[in-house]
């Protein structure tokens, strides 16, 4: 009896998930969530909320559990995209446009909101080297450099298909060695990687909308690894395409399906300090962990409601201390776990804090 009464949340939670990907998939193209209202702002004088809640998962792992639903501040209405910064702070943004700032302990110190939001929510945030966030903007075809309390510093690119214009740019990452960018997009036959200079400039661009080696079908996770090889999750293929920094495929892996090595709407990518490639399924509730070279290691988590268990993880990164930060989307909250020892600080230094 208690292994049925499990199977059938687990069950309801599954098919809530393939239709919201059908939903987000619908005819191979396009965001088909409604944009969000405008986000409320927070009391006035709201100070930092209680650390993170530290409990196990069935298997002993020691969790660190961010926020619950709601509006407050310290609380997520859909957290999107995560990032973590160099003092081991993080930064979550939510579908309400609510941008929020976490100290190393998961308290919650601000929370601002982007200026334009009517259209749609960022999907992605990403820590710079000295400090500052590029957002990926989705809805308004651009990429903001902004600073952590929310002004904004540079746009990159505007609304369009040709050089340095956006679609709907999903996520972004840095490889701080070469001074460089890569920024995925989605939209019209914009299915591509499109790569700049650390002040905006723009180099190159590569793929397009398709399921052959090196074209994508929706770019949801970009991250590059202290080879410079650019790791690219390429959702609604359910697969990881690998290329060198001009654009060349090294190497494709993955397929759909929930067994070990197969993935199922992988929506974000990160390299770890240990050289391990950490990678968000979005429909099969789980982080799955692959060597750099696309050999599969294993799988984090699983379907569910509980510590170590995810409904719909959207965004990921893995910070230089070895900390896995997960946005757990639709149980509203941010899950934590240590996964790798400290980069060595020659290579903290150079790796992107992703």
């Amino acid at each position: 009896m208690k292994g049925a009464a499990l199977f059938r949340p687990l069950a309801v939670l599954a098919a809530l998930a393939a239709l919201a990907a059908v939903l987000l998939f619908a005819g191979g193209r396009g965001d088909h969530l409604p944009a969000a209202p405008g986000p409320q702002a927070p009391a006035p004088g709201a100070t930092a909320q209680p650390a993170a809640v530290e409990v196990r998962d069935a298997k002993g792992n020691p969790w660190k559990i961010v926020g619950s639903a709601g509006l407050e501040l310290g609380a997520f209405h859909q957290p999107r995209g995560v990032t973590a910064l160099a003092d081991g702070s993080f930064v979550v943004v939510d579908r309400k446009a609510r941008v929020q700032h976490f100290d190393a302990q998961g308290r919650a110190l601000d929370v601002w909101s982007m200026a334009q939001h009517d259209l749609g929510n960022p999907k992605s945030i990403h820590a710079l080297p000295g400090g500052n966030l590029l957002v990926c903007d989705t809805h308004y075809g651009r990429v903001l450099e902004m600073t952590v309390a929310g002004a904004i510093v540079k746009q990159w690119g505007k609304t369009g298909m040709g050089p340095a214009e956006f679609v709907h740019p999903l996520a972004c990452d840095v490889d701080v060695h070469a001074g460089v960018a890569y920024v995925a997009e989605y939209g019209g036959d914009n299915d591509r990687i499109q790569k700049f200079k650390l002040d905006g400039t723009w180099i190159k661009a590569w793929g397009g909308f398709g399921d052959e080696p090196g074209k994508f079908r929706r770019p949801s996770g970009v991250a590059v690894d202290l080879e410079g090889r650019v790791h690219v999750a390429d959702a609604a293929n359910h697969r990881i395409q690998t290329f060198d920094s001009e654009g060349n495929v090294i190497r494709v892996f993955g397929e759909l399906g929930s067994g070990p090595g197969q993935l199922r709407f992988p929506y974000d990518i990160a390299c770890g300090p240990d050289g391990r490639l950490y990678v968000a399924e979005f429909n099969n509730h789980r982080v799955s962990v692959f060597e750099s070279d696309g050999r599969f290691v294993k799988t984090i988590g699983e379907a569910g409601t509980g510590p170590g268990q995810f409904y719909g993880p959207w965004s990921l990164t893995v910070d230089e201390r070895g900390r896995l930060f997960v946005s757990d989307t639709n149980n509203d909250r941010v899950q934590i776990l240590k996964v790798a020892e400290p980069a060595p600080r020659h290579m903290a230094e150079a790796r992107p804090n992703r």
